[in-house]
């Protein structure tokens, strides 16, 4: 499987389509992340949706063996080259690099401490808007178990298919098709760049891990130790105004010479017993 960045091509109009359009240039610079899909089925679905709703990045976290099965190739008809040249690793921050806005979806209620989800056709608005000229992903969890609520807790926005009735759910590839289309209609209307310059996701989540460092450090203790919920809270007060670059190394300044502060405390205390 590649491992090299898809080049940003534009797909020609198709003359023969019955509605015939010009693939908005902001598509090369969304992801499709599926995370530790077990049917190969599912994977070569997602596969022909990718390449028919004019996308090219797809990201397997985890997969089942699929390279070798008869299903995947079958039901990727057509977009054999996504499923070729798509892009196999073994952890999530592997398929999170680069990536600088992060959009989780689900069809379940979830913890009060993440964000309330979107519908997906409003998702597919700020997806349409931050890629123009910014990397961007969409996550999509298991089949049988969707996103954890720690998943979820990483992405700037959470966003769900509404439904009229609670079961059955939607098939994966279904989910897929159905995000991926309203972020090509949304497209299609054109956007004009973001003005905010977003870190990335791996660089906010090393941030979180700083800052959890320093509150350990002077003692404080979330209730039972448990610092991954209390990372849920940081990263929903952070998302609420988004962090540029710029923003973290300005707040690290802060929590950086506080820890060296503590650090020479503690060493002058130790040197005086």
């Amino acid at each position: 499987m590649s491992t090299n960045t898809p080049k940003k091509t534009i797909q020609p109009t198709e003359s023969f389509r019955a509605i015939p359009v010009t693939v908005p240039e902001n598509l090369v610079n969304i992801r499709i992340i599926l995370f530790e899909p077990r049917e190969p089925g599912n994977i070569g679905s997602v596969a022909r949706v990718v390449k028919g709703m004019g996308l090219s990045q797809l990201y397997l976290v985890n997969p089942v063996p699929f390279q070798d099965v008869d299903a995947a190739w079958y039901m990727a008809h057509g977009a054999k080259d996504i499923l070729e040249n798509c892009h196999v690793v073994p952890e999530l921050k592997d398929a999170l690099e680069g990536i600088q806005y992060l959009v989780g979806t689900t069809h379940r209620r979830r913890d009060i401490r993440l964000p309330q989800p979107v519908p997906a056709r409003d998702a597919a608005k700020t997806i349409a808007t931050i890629s123009q000229d910014k990397q961007v992903a969409l996550l999509f969890g298991r089949e049988d178990f969707g996103l954890s609520t720690d998943q979820l807790s990483l992405c700037q926005l959470a966003a769900s298919v509404p439904m009229a009735t609670k079961n059955p759910s939607l098939n994966l590839a279904q989910a897929v098709q159905i995000f991926v289309y309203e972020v090509f209609v949304a497209s299609l209307d054109g956007y004009p760049p973001s003005e905010l310059d977003y870190a990335e996701v791996n660089a906010l989540e090393a941030f979180y891990g700083r800052v959890t460092r320093l509150l350990d450090k002077v003692g404080m203790s979330p209730y039972n130790r448990e610092w991954e919920t209390y990372l849920k809270s940081l990263r929903r007060v952070f998302s609420r105004a988004p962090l540029e670059p710029r923003d973290i190394a300005t707040l690290d300044m802060i929590f950086s010479t506080t820890f060296r502060y503590i650090e020479r405390l503690e060493k002058k205390l130790d040197e005086d017993k």
